[in-house]
């Protein structure tokens, strides 16, 4: 065989057949960086609608009201209920239980309280004796804008 028939051998079989060898290797590759790209989207979707359901619970907390409550010394053996509005939405109606063998030694003097904007508070005075529990109950209660009843208990302590 001379040279021209190897020449043309090379080039009618073996560069079609490398053609095809590339085009193969590239179709693969190609959809290995499909899958990765589905992949992609997929986390990007799942990620935007974690994003949207916490803005959305960011702006549901936003118009809320929290109302919550706690014991402070004041000095020796004087304490204070302080209630405080932590929500970023105003509270109306602002009340307060504490458990029944506890009534006579909390003061009642500022509730209901009509309107506690958020971040204000309001304080009542308690009557510590010996003997006394360190921890009680206290279940604050208070509508919304929309006039929704809320409550909230809370173990406070001394």
């Amino acid at each position: 065989m001379e040279i021209k028939d190897i020449l043309d051998l090379v080039i009618g079989y073996g560069i079609p057949l490398v053609a095809i060898i590339i085009s193969i290797f590239s179709f693969y590759e190609s959809r290995k960086v499909t899958k990765v790209q589905l992949r992609l989207n997929e986390m990007e979707e799942k990620l935007k609608k974690y994003e949207l359901e916490e803005k959305e619970k960011e702006r549901a907390a936003g118009n809320k009201a929290i109302v919550e409550a706690r014991i402070y010394n004041v000095s020796k053996g004087k304490y204070k209920l302080k209630i405080w509005n932590s929500g970023q939405a105003a509270a109306y109606d602002v009340d307060y239980e504490v458990p029944e063998e506890l009534k006579k030694v909390v003061f009642r003097d500022k509730v209901p309280f009509e309107i506690l904007e958020s971040g204000k508070s309001f304080e009542e005075h308690i009557v510590y004796y010996m003997g006394m529990p360190s921890k009680l109950y206290v279940r604050t209660t208070w509508n919304d804008a929309d006039g929704n009843r809320n409550e909230r208990e809370q173990l406070v302590t001394f």
